[in-house]
């Protein structure tokens, strides 16, 4: 039986039908490179690269670094070069360079948002997806690799609550159940005649940043948040942020309890997944995607720039996923929708539907 041709009305309707439900969103770096391409993989290459260049290292770690330096040099990506780590020593040492790059051009930027003069991208999106919370189900769940802080400045900038599950006050903890808590409210709720109190979740984000962030670190044996130490952490706290490379799926199992618990769950629950700027380049995450997309053919849509092999790959082996990326044939003005259930995928000449802002505009009028 031939498949349907895709037109734009049915993309459209097929799309805005997506968000009837509340999805569980993933954005990755393509959210961060919008503002600026430093918060990148290929600049983290050559911060680390020149860094590295300045550091004195012997026995293993010099030959780990060796390999990975090679590796880049034939052209493998940083994921990949960096699978030679296996040196604890070293890692920390990359894992500090790697914080201290993303923390200058971090600090840059949220005094930029803050002051509103630039946009995170998907922050219109993501305003208007809590807005229309159900108030049956007021948590949108998002899920980043990011170590940057924009998502939260954004949220900050725009009013959007949100908890990423630690409490406290400088030094703050894990506790799920303590941030729940803050974000109750008391609210009338009228039965006939007479109205009574009750305590409901306020329309709020959690945020499950699994590979760390800036403002994470191991203190005292302990997994902290402090938002004093992101930008110049003191040498006695290490910063938790999981590297690119296998070494780093070891240093999540140590850490799983506080990254992954939640999120797990959450993902479980979930039958709708939103993908914004994400490049599918994470084994682990992928386990998860996979069994929801193909094995129990839940919805999803990924927007991004540019797609890739392994985007191509799952859309390919999805009954429910769409892609909207850019058209490579038609430059950065055109737009490629595609889903496998129709015969060809649809491009929209002058239209950047993969750009979020855009997006947000011409699919949900905000």
């Amino acid at each position: 039986m031939p498949l349907d041709i895709l037109t734009e009305e049915k993309a459209i309707e097929a799309i805005q039908n997506f968000f009837r439900e509340k999805p569980f969103l993933f954005f990755g770096t393509g959210m961060s490179c919008a503002i600026d391409a430093s918060f990148g993989m290929d600049a983290l290459k050559d911060a680390l690269s020149d860094e590295m260049k300045h550091q004195t290292l012997r026995g293993q770690q010099s030959a780990e670094w060796d390999s990975v330096a090679s590796s880049l040099n034939k052209g493998v990506d940083l994921e990949n070069a960096l699978n030679a780590v296996n040196d604890p020593g070293l890692l920390k040492l990359l894992t500090d360079i790697t914080g201290n790059f993303i923390a200058n051009i971090d600090r840059k930027f949220s005094y930029q948002i803050a002051k509103g003069s630039i946009e995170w991208p998907a922050i219109r999106l993501l305003k208007k997806i809590v807005d229309t919370l159900p108030e049956g189900d007021r948590i949108l769940h998002v899920l980043t690799p990011n170590y940057d802080m924009l998502c939260e400045y954004a949220c900050d900038y725009a009013c959007i609550p949100y908890t990423n599950g630690f409490t406290g006050c400088i030094e703050r903890r894990t506790d799920w159940d303590a941030a729940d808590c803050s974000l109750r409210v008391r609210d009338a709720v009228v039965y006939g005649s007479k109205s009574k109190k009750i305590c409901k979740h306020r329309k709020h984000i959690r945020i499950y940043k699994v590979h760390g962030s800036l403002n994470y670190f191991l203190h005292r044996n302990t997994f902290i948040e402090n938002s004093a130490w992101m930008w110049y952490p003191p040498e006695f706290a290490e910063r938790i942020m999981i590297t690119p490379g296998l070494l780093k799926y070891q240093t999540l199992q140590r850490y799983r309890q506080e990254l992954l618990k939640s999120a797990d769950t959450a993902i479980e629950r979930s039958s709708h997944f939103l993908f914004l700027g994400y490049g599918f380049n994470d084994l682990h995450l992928e386990e998860y995607i996979k069994r929801k997309l193909i094995t129990q053919a839940c919805h999803g849509l990924i927007i991004t720039k540019e797609s890739n092999p392994r985007i191509e790959s799952l859309i390919a082996l999805s009954d429910n996923l769409w892609l909207i990326c850019n058209y490579d044939g038609g430059g950065t003005d055109s737009t490629r929708i595609y889903n496998k259930k129709y015969s060809d995928s649809l491009i929209l000449a002058g239209q950047k539907l993969w750009d979020v802002v855009n997006f947000s505009f011409k699919i949900l009028g905000g």
